[in-house]
This record gives C-alpha cells, sequence and structure tokens, in this order.
C-alpha cells in the first residue's frame, strides 16, 4: 500500500501501488501518485457540457437551489482542472445568472482594499454561455472555478455535527465579515447570506460565499428573495450592508451557543459596518475565552 494525501482537502489516502488515480473518499478528487495530469479524461457515459469554447466533464450533481442545479465537472484537456458549473432551471430567470456573473467579474477585478486576498474567497468565474437541455432551448449555465477545501455548506455543519463551540463561531463569523467588508467596500451587497451559501473550510478556518445570484449594488432594490429563507429577511427588500451583516450573524448564531451582545446587535440588524462589528466580537471573544488559541474543528471526512 502507498499513504498520501489527497491534493484538494488534505484527507490521508490509502491506495495499491498500482492504482494510477485516487479518488478521494471526501471531497471526490482525483489524485496522482507522481502529480502528473492525465491528457484527457476517459471517455466515458458520463454528461459534458461545452462553456466558453471548453467541454467539462460532469461528475455529480453538488446542490439544486431555487432557480439553478450545480454540478462538479472536470475540463476534459485536463483532468486536474476542477469546475463548479451552474445551470438554470429556466431561462426566465437568465437575468439572475447574468446578474451573479457580472457582480463576481466586477468583485474579481476590483482594486478594494484587500482584494488581493478576498477575492480567494470568491467563485472565479471563467465561463458564461448555454448549454443544450433535451428538446428544450438551450439554458444559460456559469463556470467557476474550484476553490480547494471548501466543500461543506453551514447548512450540512449545522445538521452533521450539531452545535459548534463558542470558539467556532468566533473565526467563522470573523471570516464572513472580513469578506463582507471587502464587498461591500467594493461597491456591493450579497443579498442572500444564508447557511447553503457559506462553504466552510475546517482545516484552515476559513469561509467562502456562493450564491450571488440576487446580489446587487450597495442601495439597489433585491431582485429576488429566496422563498426558502424568506423569514431572515424581516421584509427587507434593499441591498444594505445591514441587512448581509444581520443574515451573517443569524447563520453563525443558528449553530452555536455563543450569543455576545455585539452578535445580538448584529443579529437585529444594527450594525451596517462589518469591520467594526468585527473589532467589536474580538473584543467579546477576548473577554469570554481569553487570548486567541487554535481550535479545531472536525467535521465528518476530515479527520
Amino acid at each position: 500500500m502507498r499513504i498520501g494525501f489527497c491534493s484538494s482537502c488534505g484527507t490521508p489516502l490509502e491506495a495499491a501501488w498500482d492504482r494510477l488515480v485516487v479518488v478521494c473518499p471526501s471531497c471526490g478528487g482525483h489524485n496522482l501518485p507522481d502529480g502528473a495530469v492525465p491528457a484527457s479524461v476517459p471517455v466515458d457515459e458520463r454528461p459534458r457540457v461545452n462553456l466558453g469554447g471548453r467541454t467539462y466533464v460532469l461528475e455529480g450533481q453538488l446542490a439544486e437551489g431555487d432557480c439553478a442545479t450545480v454540478y462538479r465537472a472536470r475540463w476534459v484537456s485536463r483532468l486536474g482542472e476542477r469546475v463548479v458549473i451552474k445551470v438554470l432551471a429556466s431561462r426566465a430567470d437568465a437575468d439572475l445568472l447574468r446578474r451573479e456573473w457580472d457582480v463576481l467579474s466586477a468583485l474579481a477585478a476590483s482594486t478594494a482594499q484587500g482584494a488581493e486576498h478576498y477575492v480567494t474567497r470568491l467563485p472565479p468565474p471563467i465561463a458564461y454561455g448555454l448549454v443544450p437541455s433535451g428538446v428544450e432551448p438551450a439554458r444559460p449555465a456559469a463556470a467557476y472555478g474550484w476553490r480547494s477545501g471548501f466543500q461543506v455548506t453551514l447548512e450540512q455543519v449545522g445538521r452533521e455535527v450539531g452545535s459548534l463551540s463558542g470558539h467556532a463561531q468566533v473565526w467563522l463569523l470573523k471570516r464572513l465579515l472580513e469578506l463582507l467588508s471587502f464587498v461591500h467596500r467594493a461597491g456591493f451587497v450579497h443579498g442572500a447570506v444564508t447557511p447553503d451559501h457559506v462553504l466552510v473550510h475546517p482545516r484552515d478556518h476559513g469561509a467562502m460565499l456562493v450564491g450571488w445570484t440576487v446580489a446587487t449594488a450597495v442601495g439597489g432594490r433585491l431582485p429576488a428573495v429566496p422563498a426558502r429563507w424568506a423569514p431572515m429577511y424581516d421584509g427587507a427588500r434593499h441591498a444594505t450592508p445591514a441587512l448581509d451583516v444581520q443574515m451573517a450573524c443569524r447563520c453563525v448564531a443558528a449553530v452555536g451557543p455563543w450569543r455576545p451582545a455585539a452578535l445580538v446587535a448584529g443579529m437585529a440588524g444594527r450594525h451596517g459596518d462589518a469591520w467594526a462589528l468585527r473589532e467589536e466580537i474580538t473584543r467579546a471573544s477576548a473577554a469570554d475565552f481569553g487570548p486567541p488559541a487554535w481550535h479545531p474543528l472536525v467535521l465528518p471526512g476530515w479527520g
């Protein structure tokens, strides 16, 4: 047997020496013993789509939202290049996917403070176009780069782990507020900071935001409200930084017992400055837990 580690998520792998490709049981990543990348994906029965002049093989479904289905895929010319492909369920929602693409493209090109770091916590846009849909007209779709290690949603964390420790709540909320602070400085509001749109990296204590279909410029009217999470909006219909902050606080409060006054104020929508609240959370955590220290978050499949 040979033992290595997944190049995507770090999970220990065991495989016979004659195995060319080792599939990670945690994240599905394909690992090769010498780090090489095969010239192409073998021909098989998996569906393929073409976007931006590249053909991708769909490896499986990641999620299904109100208006789109999200797939894990790879570029057929390079097995090592993984992507996420979002395909609309209906052409009637084409404006939402286009909005997401435009906002993420603008954020990727942003020169706002911290852009070099925070764009790595956003889906990188790769291609936008139409994909065939049987006898129906082709539907809009977008391909985004895969961010290694961000495979678990906060919704899954709550379902599989239950309650997080206050320490985990601290770093998770701080990562979200830091990211939102950059987004707001760049002139945008996410508008749908819900548990299924927050991806967690347990090993690196990172957080990433997906689901940008209702994102818009600060102060604009939200184009839609996800029906499943409508109660989180309290009737709000305009894109304000305070809305993003409120939703982030409610997401984190729902997975743990820690309730400092700063978090409660954020949950109530009384904070519109994500970075200022982040500083308040830092002070509150120091008062409750002492100096910062590393507290591992163990999730199923991560060891």
